[in-house]
């Protein structure tokens, strides 16, 4: 039996794909997996730093199986945090970088190269949303400017 058009669930690997390929190459790193998890560390404290209705709009713009990710494990009766300041932004990566076993990788390198990934792949209008709602401090992380491969 052929199948003449690609199965949702090959699309929405394919298009979550891209997204990890474009963060790979922009931290030169070649395990997939590592990615992943890196990126899902970043999307989670950027997710729990945001008011709840923007991280919901933020959601939608990913690839389906990044939302999942994106979603996993949301208590949005905590959200948003209330820090203000850049270090504590990285503070919040650290900590979820070392919960993954991956507390050799660089948290400032890496939320640049996800901001990197998010202004390359999101709307300029739903990117100016999510900077609108951060702290000056951390907004300058998503200047969509920053570490372009």
């Amino acid at each position: 039996m052929s199948r003449p058009r690609m199965d949702v669930f090959e699309r929405a690997i394919q298009k979550a794909d891209q997204w990890i390929d474009d963060l790979m190459a922009r931290l030169r790193w070649d395990d997939r997996h590592q990615a992943y998890e890196s990126l899902g560390a970043v999307l989670h404290v950027l997710r729990d730093r945001m008011p709840v209705g923007e991280a919901v709009d933020l959601g939608a713009q990913l690839p389906l199986l990044l939302r999942g990710l994106f979603y996993q494990n949301w208590d949005v009766s905590v959200s948003p945090e209330k820090y203000r300041h850049a270090d504590e932004f990285l503070a919040h990566v650290r900590a979820a970088l070392f919960d993954l076993r991956l507390e050799f990788v660089p948290e400032e390198d890496l939320v640049e190269a996800v901001a990197g990934v998010l202004a390359n792949r999101l709307s300029k209008g739903e990117l100016e949303s999510v900077r609108r709602v951060l702290p000056t401090d951390i907004r300058a992380f998503f200047s969509g400017t920053r570490n372009t491969p």
